[in-house]
C-alpha cells in the first residue's frame, strides 16, 4: 500500500469519530446548559468551558458571561471553519481525504461520507438554532455512526480497513481521555460521573453491569477499564494494537515498530493495574497522561507508515 493512501485512512477515520464525538458532547451538554443557566450561579459557563476541554481546543475563545455562552461555544465547535477541530472542518476533511482514495472505499462508504458532507455545507448556525441543535447533532452523530458500521459490513478487513480502525480507535481513546481531562469528579463526584457516562455513551452499559449501588468512582473504572465496552479505554488499545498487528504481520507479544512497543505497554498497564493504582495521582492527572500518550502513538505510527520527509531542491 502506498504510503499516502495509509495516511489518507488513518486520517479519514481519525476525523469521522472527531466529528462523531463532538457531535456527542455538544449534544450531551446544550440541554444540562440551558437548564443550569436558568440558576444564574455562572454554572452555565463553567460548564461549556469544560466542553472547550473536553474537545481539545488549544485555543479557548473568550466565552461571555452575558448569558450567550452556549451558542458561543456551538458556534465555535460546530461552525468555525477556521476550527480545525470543528465539525465543519472535521467532515470536509474526512471527506477530501476520502476523495482522494476514492478507489479504496466500497461505493457505500464513500455515499454515507459524501451525502453528509452535503448536508454539512448546507447548514449555518442560524438554521440550525432555530431548529434546535439536537436536530443538527444527532444526523451528524448518526452519520459518522453510519459510516462506521458501513465500513465495517461492506469493505475487505485488510490493511486499508486496519488503518481506518487504527485512526478511529485512536481518535476514540484521544477523545475519552480529554473528556476524563476535563471534568471534575473529585468536586462534584455524582453529577460529574453521569455527565462523563452520558458523553461516552456508556449510560446503559454502565448500568447493566452494575450489580450493586454505583459510586461515581464505578464510572471512572468502567470508562478506563471496561473490557468489553467499544469506548473505554482499554477496549481502543487492544483494538489498535491488533490492527497494527495486523498490518505488519508480526506476531501477537512481539512488536516490528515503536507504536506496537508503546500499545503493548500501554495494554499491560490497562490490563493488569487496578483502578486505584490507575488513578493513584488523581483522574486528571492520569487522563492528561493518556492525552500524551495518545499523541505521542500518533507519532509513531505517522513515522513508521507515512513519514512527513523534507523535501530537496
Amino acid at each position: 500500500m502506498l504510503s499516502r493512501v495509509a495516511d489518507s485512512l488513518f486520517w479519514l477515520g481519525r476525523n469521522v469519530e472527531r466529528a462523531e464525538s463532538i457531535a456527542r458532547i455538544l449534544d450531551v451538554n446544550y440541554t444540562r446548559a440551558m437548564d443550569l443557566y436558568s440558576q444564574r450561579d455562572g454554572r452555565s459557563e463553567t460548564l461549556w468551558r469544560s466542553v472547550m476541554q473536553c474537545a481539545g481546543f488549544v485555543l479557548e475563545p473568550r466565552i461571555s458571561l452575558n448569558g450567550k455562552a452556549a451558542g458561543d461555544c456551538f458556534g465555535f465547535c460546530a461552525f468555525d471553519s477556521e476550527n480545525p477541530t470543528s465539525i465543519v472542518s472535521s467532515v470536509r476533511i474526512a471527506r477530501t481525504n476520502a476523495l482522494s482514495i476514492r478507489s479504496e472505499l466500497t461505493t457505500e462508504v464513500w455515499e454515507v461520507i459524501n451525502v453528509l458532507y452535503l448536508y454539512v455545507d448546507s447548514q449555518n448556525m442560524r438554521s440550525v438554532l432555530r431548529e434546535g441543535p439536537s436536530k443538527f447533532l444527532r444526523r451528524i452523530r448518526d452519520g459518522m455512526q453510519g459510516f462506521a458500521g458501513m465500513s465495517d459490513a461492506t469493505m475487505n478487513h485488510g490493511d486499508s480497513w486496519s488503518f481506518l480502525q487504527v485512526g478511529r480507535f485512536l481518535e476514540r481513546a484521544y477523545m475519552t481521555a480529554r473528556i476524563l481531562e476535563a471534568i471534575d469528579v473529585e468536586n462534584e463526584p455524582w453529577h460529574e460521573s453521569q455527565r462523563l457516562l452520558e458523553m461516552c455513551c456508556a449510560s446503559v452499559p454502565f448500568a447493566q453491569q452494575s450489580h450493586h449501588a454505583p459510586e461515581a468512582r464505578d464510572a471512572l473504572a468502567f470508562i478506563v477499564l471496561a473490557r468489553d465496552f467499544p469506548r473505554s479505554l482499554r477496549y481502543c488499545a487492544r483494538e489498535i494494537d491488533v490492527c497494527m498487528h495486523r498490518i505488519s504481520r508480526s506476531p501477537e507479544g512481539t512488536f516490528a515498530t515503536a507504536a506496537e512497543q508503546r500499545l503493548g505497554r500501554l495494554r499491560a498497564m490497562l490490563d493488569y493495574t487496578p483502578i486505584d493504582d490507575v488513578l493513584s495521582d488523581g483522574p486528571r492527572i492520569f487522563a492528561r497522561n493518556m492525552v500524551r500518550e495518545c499523541e505521542e502513538l500518533s507519532r509513531d505510527i505517522e513515522a513508521a507508515y507515512f513519514p512527513r520527509l523534507p523535501m530537496t531542491a
